[in-house]
């Protein structure tokens, strides 16, 4: 049985709670036109892992299920959340640019699609200008993705990127 597969199901399972737990814990900051929800430093995870798509998928789906806006906010949401994912998961492997440059572009696609795709739906259900919306929402996810995102991305690369690549730290030889 290849264990990939698995390590990907189970890496999945982690950022759907982990997302889902962190929306709902912060709910009063996460939800409505001024949200910084923090769970949305996890958009960053796509580059590193492709499980971390359906991870961000379930995760937003539960916490928009149980804190969001109606059922726009439960299906659409999720959707938007599985694009941006998909796109930063692509934003690794296109060959443009450095890999440095394309790390520092790993938040945005979350960024746009939040500010873009959430106000859309968003601003008639809250009944405030679409891009009034845009501007807020955008502001919480450049918080989130940026400040919070790409630092985390930073770490993971430097310290334990080697878990995602699947390989052993220098020095320890595999089991």
């Amino acid at each position: 049985m290849n264990p990939r597969p698995i390590s990907q199901i189970t890496f999945a399972g982690v950022v759907a709670a982990l997302y889902a737990v962190l929306t709902l814990a912060l709910a009063p900051i996460s939800f409505g036109v001024y949200q910084l929800r923090v769970a949305e430093a996890l958009t960053v995870l796509p580059f590193l892992n492709r499980g971390a798509i359906a991870g961000l998928y379930v995760g937003c789906l539960v916490a928009n299920y149980f804190g969001g806006q109606g059922i726009l906010d439960i299906i659409i949401g999720p959707i938007l959340t599985a694009g941006a994912a998909t796109i930063t998961y692509w934003l690794r492997r296109w060959e443009f640019g450095s890999l440095r440059l394309r790390t520092w572009l790993a938040p945005m696609p979350a960024v746009l699609f939040n500010a873009f795709g959430v106000a859309a739906y968003l601003a008639p259900i809250i009944q405030v200008d679409y891009w009034f919306a845009v501007q807020m929402i955008g502001l919480g996810e450049l918080a989130a993705c940026y400040l919070l995102g790409l630092p985390f991305l930073w770490i993971l690369e430097k310290r334990i990127g080697w878990i995602f690549r699947g390989e052993q730290p220098s020095g320890q030889a595999r089991t």
